[in-house]
């Protein structure tokens, strides 16, 4: 199965005070058709970052480096024209807060029909036809009659589902998702989650998913990427890694979810707080937090690498080292197995 959109080596940097630090950096994942890959970590970790990258929406003082395939072109590349017709077309997003998304003077019928005017040549007219129909699939009732409404007489699960059909207008070929069931009650939740599922099933769509909700990664991905401090710390099949976290940062996350089952005990959570992009470690990015670091782990970063098949892993703890051990031949090892990975992942369905 062919991949949709295959990110290497992003890195994305921001000026503050007149100096550049780097808030994403050696990003690598992957997106096959009809697949959905989930971006999970803390808060200030980077997924919306990483996400805005992708759809070239990131403000102008950032400096964006590396490569993001889609469909044999590189969307970094791509002069600002053609992106335009890229975007909310073949790849749309749902953006995370749906009240600061959509615009509070518009009508909902327009703000959905926009799309299909600009990409696919509809009239005024049947565009809006086209927006009832939308409002329908996504489960929004007198769809003839809220078409006409402004987004703040809307519910928020209702706005949620605006968001959703507008991104959907077009029949992407690839769906960023990004926290779409943030502030939603459980009920809302589960009602979206099954909405972008059918329509994912419908479209033969992909859908990069964002989000710090491990629930929500276990019902609805296949592959999961794990992030701390701008970096990929694991990647894997979401049951591979469920069962078997290796990283101690995804370790940690697993710990301090609540279980229903067996006794009860104190949830274990990550002491501290994620680094800020002025003040990132030298090695390791989790140096300070995790209850395994070693003095290498200060000096030198592990680089990714594959602790089961198409499961990989920054850890020095995957590495067999000793006092003596040159940091740099398993940085380069790190850098093989990593593209290894990523080269064969395809053939695995």
């Amino acid at each position: 199965m062919e991949n949709v959109l295959e990110v290497k080596n992003l890195e994305i940097q921001f000026e503050i005070n007149e100096k550049y630090y780097s808030a994403v950096k050696d990003v690598d994942f992957f997106i096959r058709q009809g697949e959905t890959l989930g971006l999970v970590g803390e808060s200030g970790c980077g997924k919306s970052v990483t996400s805005l990258s992708i759809m070239r929406l990131l403000q102008d003082s950032a400096k964006v480096s590396g490569s993001v395939m889609y469909n044999g072109k590189d969307l970094l590349k791509l002069p600002e024209s053609k992106m335009r017709s890229i975007r909310g077309n073949e790849i749309s997003m749902i953006f995370q807060e749906p009240m600061t998304s959509l615009n509070p003077v518009h009508r909902i019928g327009r703000q959905i029909g926009e799309s299909l005017m600009l990409h696919k040549g509809m009239s005024a007219r049947r565009a809006r036809q086209e927006a009832i129909e939308l409002l329908r699939k996504v489960g929004i009732p007198r769809a003839d009659e809220v078409v006409d409404d402004y987004p703040h007489q809307f519910s928020g699960g209702m706005r949620q589902r605006v968001m959703i059909a507008i991104a959907m207008a077009c029949e992407p070929k690839l769906l960023i998702a990004d926290e779409p069931t943030t502030a939603l009650d459980v009920t809302i939740q589960a009602q979206i989650l099954d909405l972008m599922r059918k329509l994912a099933k419908e479209n033969n769509m992909a859908i990069l998913l964002i989000t710090h909700d491990l629930g929500v990664v276990a019902e609805m991905c296949d592959r999961v990427a794990v992030m701390y401090a701008g970096r990929v710390m694991e990647q894997g099949p979401v049951r591979e890694i469920f069962r078997n976290p290796q990283n101690p940062y995804t370790i940690g996350l697993m710990n301090s979810i609540p279980k229903l089952e067996g006794p009860r005990t104190r949830l274990q959570p990550i002491e501290g707080n994620v680094p800020s992009v002025r003040n990132m470690p030298q090695g390791c990015r989790f140096t300070a937090r995790c209850p395994y670091v070693m003095d290498i782990c200060r000096e030198h970063d592990p680089g990714l690498l594959a602790v089961a098949e198409n499961h990989i892993s920054r850890c020095w703890l995957h590495a067999d080292i000793d006092a003596d051990t040159d940091a740099s031949k398993y940085t380069d090892r790190a850098t093989e197995e990593r593209h290894d990975v990523h080269s064969h992942a395809g053939e695995v369905q």
